[in-house]
Protein backbone atom coordinates (compact mmCIF):
# COMPACT_ATOMS: atom_id res chain seq x y z
CA UNK A 1 0.00 0.00 0.00
CA UNK A 2 1.66 3.46 -1.12
CA UNK A 3 0.22 6.40 0.91
CA UNK A 4 1.00 10.04 0.14
CA UNK A 5 0.74 12.38 3.21
CA UNK A 6 0.08 16.33 2.78
CA UNK A 7 0.50 18.33 5.72
CA UNK A 8 2.30 21.77 5.87
CA UNK A 9 3.00 21.25 9.78
CA UNK A 10 5.94 18.85 10.11
CA UNK A 11 5.04 17.43 13.67
CA UNK A 12 1.62 16.03 11.92
CA UNK A 13 3.57 14.74 9.13
CA UNK A 14 5.74 12.90 11.45
CA UNK A 15 3.03 11.75 13.49
CA UNK A 16 0.81 10.46 10.73
CA UNK A 17 4.27 8.44 9.90
CA UNK A 18 5.30 6.73 13.39
CA UNK A 19 1.11 6.08 13.36
CA UNK A 20 0.93 4.39 10.15
CA UNK A 21 4.24 2.44 9.91
CA UNK A 22 2.07 -0.08 12.25
CA UNK A 23 0.31 -1.52 8.82
CA UNK A 24 2.42 -4.21 7.05
CA UNK A 25 3.62 -3.65 4.10
CA UNK A 26 2.99 0.31 3.62
CA UNK A 27 4.72 2.86 1.75
CA UNK A 28 4.59 6.15 3.52
CA UNK A 29 5.42 9.12 1.17
CA UNK A 30 4.82 13.10 2.97
CA UNK A 31 5.01 16.49 1.51
CA UNK A 32 4.64 19.86 2.81
CA UNK A 33 3.70 21.27 -0.31
CA UNK A 34 0.80 19.81 -1.88
CA UNK A 35 2.06 21.18 -5.69
CA UNK A 36 4.98 18.77 -5.06
CA UNK A 37 2.59 16.15 -4.10
CA UNK A 38 0.37 16.38 -6.85
CA UNK A 39 3.73 16.17 -9.43
CA UNK A 40 4.89 13.24 -7.14
CA UNK A 41 1.34 11.49 -7.45
CA UNK A 42 1.00 11.98 -11.67
CA UNK A 43 4.26 10.09 -11.66
CA UNK A 44 3.62 7.42 -9.05
CA UNK A 45 0.91 4.67 -8.35
CA UNK A 46 -0.29 6.09 -4.90
CA UNK A 47 -3.53 4.15 -3.16
CA UNK A 48 -4.57 6.79 -0.55
CA UNK A 49 -4.05 10.09 0.40
CA UNK A 50 -4.42 11.78 3.63
CA UNK A 51 -4.51 15.73 3.24
CA UNK A 52 -4.93 18.83 5.37
CA UNK A 53 -7.93 20.78 4.44
CA UNK A 54 -5.92 24.31 6.26
CA UNK A 55 -2.86 24.47 3.61
CA UNK A 56 -1.08 27.68 3.23
CA UNK A 57 -1.19 27.56 -1.03
CA UNK A 58 -4.33 25.74 -2.18
CA UNK A 59 -6.55 24.88 0.56
CA UNK A 60 -7.42 20.93 0.80
CA UNK A 61 -10.88 21.13 -0.40
CA UNK A 62 -9.33 22.89 -3.99
CA UNK A 63 -6.67 20.45 -4.29
CA UNK A 64 -9.01 17.29 -3.32
CA UNK A 65 -11.50 19.07 -6.44
CA UNK A 66 -8.21 19.68 -8.55
CA UNK A 67 -7.43 15.96 -7.85
CA UNK A 68 -10.87 14.51 -8.68
CA UNK A 69 -11.00 16.20 -12.22
CA UNK A 70 -7.79 14.70 -13.66
CA UNK A 71 -8.72 11.72 -15.64
CA UNK A 72 -5.68 9.17 -14.41
CA UNK A 73 -6.03 10.53 -10.91
CA UNK A 74 -9.82 10.61 -10.00
CA UNK A 75 -9.63 7.25 -8.35
CA UNK A 76 -8.00 7.92 -5.43
CA UNK A 77 -9.28 8.34 -2.23
CA UNK A 78 -8.54 11.07 -0.03
CA UNK A 79 -9.22 11.55 3.63
CA UNK A 80 -9.03 15.44 4.66
CA UNK A 81 -7.42 15.58 7.92
CA UNK A 82 -9.33 18.72 9.78
CA UNK A 83 -9.72 20.31 13.01
CA UNK A 84 -13.14 21.76 11.76
CA UNK A 85 -16.43 20.68 13.31
CA UNK A 86 -18.52 22.02 10.59
CA UNK A 87 -21.13 20.70 8.37
CA UNK A 88 -20.72 23.14 5.40
CA UNK A 89 -16.99 22.36 5.59
CA UNK A 90 -17.30 19.19 5.83
CA UNK A 91 -19.97 18.79 2.97
CA UNK A 92 -17.62 20.99 0.80
CA UNK A 93 -15.09 18.44 1.03
CA UNK A 94 -17.16 15.35 0.00
CA UNK A 95 -18.64 17.18 -2.45
CA UNK A 96 -14.91 17.91 -3.89
CA UNK A 97 -14.86 14.33 -4.09
CA UNK A 98 -13.29 13.14 -0.66
CA UNK A 99 -13.46 9.63 0.45
CA UNK A 100 -13.68 10.72 4.31
CA UNK A 101 -12.54 12.94 7.03
CA UNK A 102 -10.76 12.38 10.26
CA UNK A 103 -10.85 14.86 12.87
CA UNK A 104 -7.85 16.19 14.91
CA UNK A 105 -6.38 14.71 17.29
CA UNK A 106 -7.37 11.76 16.29
CA UNK A 107 -5.45 8.29 17.61
CA UNK A 108 -3.40 5.65 15.85
CA UNK A 109 -6.30 3.07 15.70
CA UNK A 110 -8.53 5.79 14.40
CA UNK A 111 -5.84 6.83 11.52
CA UNK A 112 -5.23 3.01 10.43
CA UNK A 113 -8.57 2.06 9.74
CA UNK A 114 -9.68 4.87 8.44
CA UNK A 115 -6.82 4.75 5.67
CA UNK A 116 -7.02 0.56 5.78
CA UNK A 117 -10.77 1.02 4.86
CA UNK A 118 -9.47 3.73 2.04
CA UNK A 119 -7.32 0.93 0.43
CA UNK A 120 -9.75 -1.44 0.65
CA UNK A 121 -12.16 0.76 -0.88
CA UNK A 122 -10.14 1.38 -4.10
CA UNK A 123 -9.08 -1.77 -4.09
CA UNK A 124 -12.93 -2.78 -4.92
CA UNK A 125 -13.38 0.54 -7.19
CA UNK A 126 -10.07 -0.76 -9.05
CA UNK A 127 -11.57 -4.11 -9.68
CA UNK A 128 -15.02 -3.25 -10.75
CA UNK A 129 -14.27 0.14 -12.22
CA UNK A 130 -17.29 1.93 -10.82
CA UNK A 131 -18.80 5.08 -12.54
CA UNK A 132 -18.60 8.38 -10.73
CA UNK A 133 -22.31 8.19 -10.36
CA UNK A 134 -21.58 4.94 -8.11
CA UNK A 135 -18.89 7.07 -5.89
CA UNK A 136 -21.77 9.99 -5.29
CA UNK A 137 -23.98 7.50 -4.04
CA UNK A 138 -21.59 6.18 -1.75
CA UNK A 139 -21.07 9.52 -0.37
CA UNK A 140 -24.49 10.12 -0.17
CA UNK A 141 -25.20 7.09 2.03
CA UNK A 142 -22.21 7.99 4.18
CA UNK A 143 -23.20 11.29 4.94
CA UNK A 144 -26.60 10.05 5.92
CA UNK A 145 -25.55 7.43 8.38
CA UNK A 146 -23.51 9.83 9.44
CA UNK A 147 -26.29 12.12 10.45
CA UNK A 148 -27.74 9.44 11.86
CA UNK A 149 -25.21 8.83 14.14
CA UNK A 150 -24.78 12.44 15.12
CA UNK A 151 -28.16 12.00 16.46
CA UNK A 152 -27.47 9.46 18.36
CA UNK A 153 -24.40 11.08 20.04
CA UNK A 154 -26.64 13.83 20.93
CA UNK A 155 -28.66 11.12 22.94
CA UNK A 156 -25.53 9.38 24.92
CA UNK A 157 -23.92 13.74 25.48
CA UNK A 158 -27.29 14.66 27.69
CA UNK A 159 -26.29 11.37 29.69
CA UNK A 160 -22.71 12.26 29.76
CA UNK A 161 -23.86 16.02 30.96
CA UNK A 162 -25.88 14.75 33.33
CA UNK A 163 -22.62 12.90 34.94
CA UNK A 164 -20.83 16.10 36.08
CA UNK A 165 -21.07 17.41 39.52
CA UNK A 166 -23.44 19.86 40.46
CA UNK A 167 -21.59 23.19 42.06
CA UNK A 168 -19.82 23.36 45.12
CA UNK A 169 -19.80 26.65 47.41
CA UNK A 170 -19.94 26.49 50.96
CA UNK A 171 -18.16 28.65 54.04
CA UNK A 172 -14.97 27.22 52.77
CA UNK A 173 -14.54 26.93 48.74
CA UNK A 174 -16.57 27.76 45.31
CA UNK A 175 -16.24 25.44 42.64
CA UNK A 176 -18.22 26.00 39.44
CA UNK A 177 -17.72 23.62 36.36
CA UNK A 178 -18.23 25.01 32.85
CA UNK A 179 -18.58 22.33 29.81
CA UNK A 180 -19.60 23.63 26.66
CA UNK A 181 -20.22 21.11 23.55
CA UNK A 182 -19.18 20.56 20.52
CA UNK A 183 -21.03 18.74 17.74
CA UNK A 184 -19.38 15.87 18.82
CA UNK A 185 -19.64 13.23 21.97
CA UNK A 186 -16.64 14.64 24.50
CA UNK A 187 -14.02 13.14 25.69
CA UNK A 188 -13.63 16.43 28.39
CA UNK A 189 -14.60 15.72 32.14
CA UNK A 190 -14.46 17.40 35.68
CA UNK A 191 -15.23 16.28 38.90
CA UNK A 192 -14.60 17.48 42.59
CA UNK A 193 -15.41 16.31 46.08
CA UNK A 194 -14.78 17.23 49.51
CA UNK A 195 -12.20 14.21 50.62
CA UNK A 196 -11.54 15.26 54.25
CA UNK A 197 -12.98 18.08 56.73
CA UNK A 198 -11.04 20.77 54.99
CA UNK A 199 -9.45 19.03 52.01
CA UNK A 200 -11.01 19.40 48.42
CA UNK A 201 -10.15 17.44 45.80
CA UNK A 202 -10.79 18.07 41.79
CA UNK A 203 -9.93 16.90 38.16
CA UNK A 204 -10.45 18.01 35.18
CA UNK A 205 -9.58 15.12 31.83
CA UNK A 206 -9.21 15.33 28.44
CA UNK A 207 -9.12 12.29 26.48
CA UNK A 208 -7.50 12.43 23.08
CA UNK A 209 -10.24 11.93 20.23
CA UNK A 210 -13.99 12.48 19.80
CA UNK A 211 -16.75 10.41 19.54
CA UNK A 212 -18.07 7.12 21.50
CA UNK A 213 -14.79 5.46 22.15
CA UNK A 214 -13.45 8.88 23.95
CA UNK A 215 -16.42 9.28 25.93
CA UNK A 216 -16.45 6.14 27.34
CA UNK A 217 -12.86 6.30 28.47
CA UNK A 218 -14.19 9.30 30.54
CA UNK A 219 -16.57 7.40 31.72
CA UNK A 220 -14.62 4.35 32.91
CA UNK A 221 -12.43 7.30 34.69
CA UNK A 222 -15.74 9.17 36.27
CA UNK A 223 -16.67 5.81 37.58
CA UNK A 224 -13.21 4.98 40.00
CA UNK A 225 -13.10 8.81 40.59
CA UNK A 226 -14.95 8.91 44.33
CA UNK A 227 -13.19 6.04 45.77
CA UNK A 228 -10.09 7.07 44.12
CA UNK A 229 -10.14 10.56 45.53
CA UNK A 230 -11.56 9.57 48.73
CA UNK A 231 -9.21 6.31 49.81
CA UNK A 232 -6.03 7.66 47.30
CA UNK A 233 -6.66 11.45 47.56
CA UNK A 234 -2.67 12.10 47.15
CA UNK A 235 -2.14 13.19 43.93
CA UNK A 236 0.59 11.15 42.78
CA UNK A 237 -0.59 8.31 43.66
CA UNK A 238 -3.92 9.08 42.05
CA UNK A 239 -2.33 9.50 38.94
CA UNK A 240 -0.61 6.52 39.21
CA UNK A 241 -3.65 4.68 39.87
CA UNK A 242 -5.21 6.59 36.86
CA UNK A 243 -2.02 5.77 34.16
CA UNK A 244 -2.48 1.72 35.95
CA UNK A 245 -6.58 1.71 34.95
CA UNK A 246 -5.13 3.21 31.08
CA UNK A 247 -3.22 -0.07 30.62
CA UNK A 248 -5.49 -2.39 32.04
CA UNK A 249 -8.51 -0.49 30.38
CA UNK A 250 -6.52 -0.08 27.25
CA UNK A 251 -3.85 -2.68 26.74
CA UNK A 252 -0.42 -2.30 25.39
CA UNK A 253 -1.22 -2.16 22.26
CA UNK A 254 -4.05 0.97 22.19
CA UNK A 255 -3.07 4.15 21.85
CA UNK A 256 -5.80 6.04 23.79
CA UNK A 257 -4.61 8.48 26.60
CA UNK A 258 -5.54 11.77 27.95
CA UNK A 259 -4.92 14.95 29.64
CA UNK A 260 -5.52 15.26 33.56
CA UNK A 261 -5.14 18.17 35.81
CA UNK A 262 -5.88 16.86 39.61
CA UNK A 263 -4.95 18.37 42.71
CA UNK A 264 -6.13 18.89 46.22
CA UNK A 265 -6.65 21.70 48.49
CA UNK A 266 -6.46 22.00 52.27
CA UNK A 267 -8.37 25.14 53.30
CA UNK A 268 -7.11 24.69 56.96
CA UNK A 269 -3.15 24.58 56.04
CA UNK A 270 -3.67 26.94 53.16
CA UNK A 271 -1.90 24.40 50.74
CA UNK A 272 -2.59 23.10 47.23
CA UNK A 273 -1.17 20.08 45.67
CA UNK A 274 -1.42 18.98 42.05
CA UNK A 275 0.06 16.91 39.27
CA UNK A 276 -0.40 18.54 35.65
CA UNK A 277 -0.44 15.14 33.57
CA UNK A 278 0.59 16.83 29.65
CA UNK A 279 -2.73 19.06 30.72
CA UNK A 280 -2.68 23.25 29.81
CA UNK A 281 -1.02 24.98 32.58
CA UNK A 282 -3.56 25.66 35.61
CA UNK A 283 -3.52 29.49 36.57
CA UNK A 284 -3.31 30.23 40.32
CA UNK A 285 -4.21 33.72 40.99
CA UNK A 286 -3.25 35.16 44.82
CA UNK A 287 -2.78 38.84 45.33
CA UNK A 288 -3.71 40.01 41.99
CA UNK A 289 -0.42 37.67 40.60
CA UNK A 290 -0.70 35.12 37.95
CA UNK A 291 0.88 31.69 38.85
CA UNK A 292 1.14 28.97 35.87
CA UNK A 293 0.89 25.30 37.62
CA UNK A 294 3.13 22.55 35.29
CA UNK A 295 5.16 20.36 37.63
CA UNK A 296 3.90 17.05 36.75
CA UNK A 297 4.69 14.84 33.71
CA UNK A 298 3.30 13.62 30.58
CA UNK A 299 -0.30 12.33 29.68
CA UNK A 300 -1.91 9.03 31.12
CA UNK A 301 -1.62 6.17 29.19
CA UNK A 302 1.36 6.48 27.12
CA UNK A 303 4.16 5.10 29.46
CA UNK A 304 3.32 1.97 31.75
CA UNK A 305 5.21 3.60 34.53
CA UNK A 306 5.70 7.11 33.59
CA UNK A 307 7.89 9.13 36.32
CA UNK A 308 5.65 12.28 37.34
CA UNK A 309 6.31 15.29 40.32
CA UNK A 310 3.92 17.00 42.66
CA UNK A 311 3.37 20.82 42.77
CA UNK A 312 3.53 22.42 46.56
CA UNK A 313 1.72 25.73 46.35
CA UNK A 314 1.36 27.62 50.03
CA UNK A 315 -1.21 30.78 50.22
CA UNK A 316 -2.17 33.23 52.18
CA UNK A 317 -4.37 35.28 50.37
CA UNK A 318 -7.65 33.81 48.87
CA UNK A 319 -6.32 32.62 45.95
CA UNK A 320 -8.74 31.86 42.50
CA UNK A 321 -7.87 28.95 40.29
CA UNK A 322 -8.84 27.90 36.44
CA UNK A 323 -8.16 24.81 34.77
CA UNK A 324 -9.34 24.54 31.30
CA UNK A 325 -8.79 22.02 28.31
CA UNK A 326 -7.03 22.68 25.02
CA UNK A 327 -10.77 23.40 23.38
CA UNK A 328 -10.35 26.83 25.30
CA UNK A 329 -6.82 27.25 23.88
CA UNK A 330 -8.62 26.91 20.41
CA UNK A 331 -10.81 30.14 21.03
CA UNK A 332 -8.05 32.38 22.80
CA UNK A 333 -4.91 31.01 20.75
CA UNK A 334 -1.41 30.94 21.91
CA UNK A 335 -2.08 33.80 24.56
CA UNK A 336 -4.77 31.93 26.38
CA UNK A 337 -3.17 31.49 29.57
CA UNK A 338 -2.33 35.59 29.69
CA UNK A 339 -5.71 36.34 28.24
CA UNK A 340 -7.14 34.73 30.90
CA UNK A 341 -4.95 35.25 33.92
CA UNK A 342 -5.65 39.44 32.47
CA UNK A 343 -9.60 38.97 33.16
CA UNK A 344 -8.98 36.72 36.42
CA UNK A 345 -7.15 39.90 37.65
CA UNK A 346 -9.46 42.69 36.41
CA UNK A 347 -12.77 41.03 37.63
CA UNK A 348 -13.79 42.11 41.15
CA UNK A 349 -15.69 38.97 42.24
CA UNK A 350 -15.33 35.26 41.52
CA UNK A 351 -18.62 35.31 39.88
CA UNK A 352 -17.58 38.01 37.82
CA UNK A 353 -14.63 36.33 36.74
CA UNK A 354 -16.39 32.96 35.59
CA UNK A 355 -19.10 35.14 33.46
CA UNK A 356 -16.31 37.01 31.88
CA UNK A 357 -14.91 33.89 30.68
CA UNK A 358 -17.95 31.85 29.88
CA UNK A 359 -19.07 34.87 27.44
CA UNK A 360 -15.98 34.75 25.91
CA UNK A 361 -15.93 31.17 25.27
CA UNK A 362 -19.16 30.88 24.40
CA UNK A 363 -19.16 34.09 21.69
CA UNK A 364 -16.03 32.75 19.98
CA UNK A 365 -16.82 29.11 20.52
CA UNK A 366 -14.60 26.89 18.41
CA UNK A 367 -14.40 23.25 17.04
CA UNK A 368 -13.61 21.50 19.99
CA UNK A 369 -15.56 20.65 23.48
CA UNK A 370 -14.45 23.96 26.39
CA UNK A 371 -14.41 22.64 29.43
CA UNK A 372 -13.19 24.60 32.09
CA UNK A 373 -13.31 24.34 36.20
CA UNK A 374 -13.22 27.82 38.49
CA UNK A 375 -12.18 27.51 42.31
CA UNK A 376 -11.85 30.22 44.79
CA UNK A 377 -11.05 29.44 48.65
CA UNK A 378 -12.77 31.94 50.72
Amino acid sequence: MKVVIIDDYVPTLEMMEAMLEHIQGISIHSFEDADEAYAYILSQHVDVILMDICMPKTDGIEWCRRLKQHEQLHHIPVLMVTGYDDEQKLEEAFAAGAFDYIRKPFTMVELVSRVQLAYRQKETMDQLKRTNEAYVESYRHMWTMQKKMNEDLQLARLVQEGLLPEPLNNEHIHFVGTYIPSAQLSGDLYFWQQVRPHMYAFIVIDVMGHGVASALVAMSIRSLLHGLMTKVTDPLLVVHELNRHAFQLFGKETKYYFTAFYGTIDVKKKVIEYVNAGHPPAILMTNRKAMLLKEGGIPIGIVSNAPYKKGTISFQHDPYLMIYTDGLIEVLGEECARQLADMMQTAHTFDEMVQKINEKAQYDKGNDDITFVSIHVK
